[in-house]
């Protein structure tokens, strides 16, 4: 499994070069005026495939595996909502605990551009959760969690429909128990694929 691993992976850096490579002489391409669809995916679990980063369980990569984004413009920045969505139930040895969550999330957020290459994002989502956000620290667990807060981002063009995103936030809520207060770090690498929207044209008859 893991020289096919390797393999997708080599390619798939390689796409990417060639992507930067390209847009190199085209700045202007990057997000032009007007709404987006964007889809992204957490690629992490790949990546602690192929580089050691010293954790202690690398399955801890994140409370979503998929996200969806829908924009539109607003003056000199994109506002819209989005989608996010996460599950797992892997099986584990004897010493450690069943892997198991599913995360949905839902909210508003905005994006603005500081150059071509870059933007950031903040927003606000409401948050359900059984298991745990599957970040560090957290452990396994039957709770149902119910809550909100503040989400923050940034996102890097590696060519001008495709992006590497980041994100943090702050999550209050309640459980069964009570009251629960939930900080999410950035340890999700997201890859983005940005879907200009199609103009709707009407005909005056």
């Amino acid at each position: 499994m893991r020289y096919p691993t390797i393999l997708t992976a080599s390619l798939f850096i390689g796409l990417l070069m060639a992507n930067v490579l390209s847009a190199q002489n085209e700045p202007d391409r990057f997000l032009p005026a007007g709404g987006y669809k964007v889809m992204g995916f957490n690629t992490t679990p790949l990546l602690v495939q192929l580089i050691p980063f010293n954790r202690s369980d690398p399955r801890v990569t994140g409370p979503y595996y998929v996200n969806w984004r829908s924009y539109v413009q607003k003056n000199d920045k994109l506002k819209g909502f989005k989608i996010s969505l996460g599950v797992d139930l892997s099986d584990t040895d004897d010493a450690s605990p069943v892997q198991a969550f599913f995360n949905v999330r839902l909210g508003f957020e905005s994006y603005r551009r500081i150059n071509p290459r870059w933007g950031y994002t903040r927003g606000f989502s409401g948050y359900y959760s059984t298991g745990d956000f599957n970040t560090p620290g957290s452990k396994p667990n039957d709770e149902v969690f119910l809550g909100g807060g503040p989400h923050w981002g940034v996102d890097f063009f590696v060519s001008p429909k495709v992006s590497l995103s980041l994100e943090t936030a702050l999550v209050l809520g309640m459980t069964g128990v009570g009251a629960k207060f939930e900080f999410i770090p950035p340890v999700a690498l997201n890859l983005n694929f940005w879907s200009p929207k199609q103009e709707r044209r009407y005909n005056n008859e």
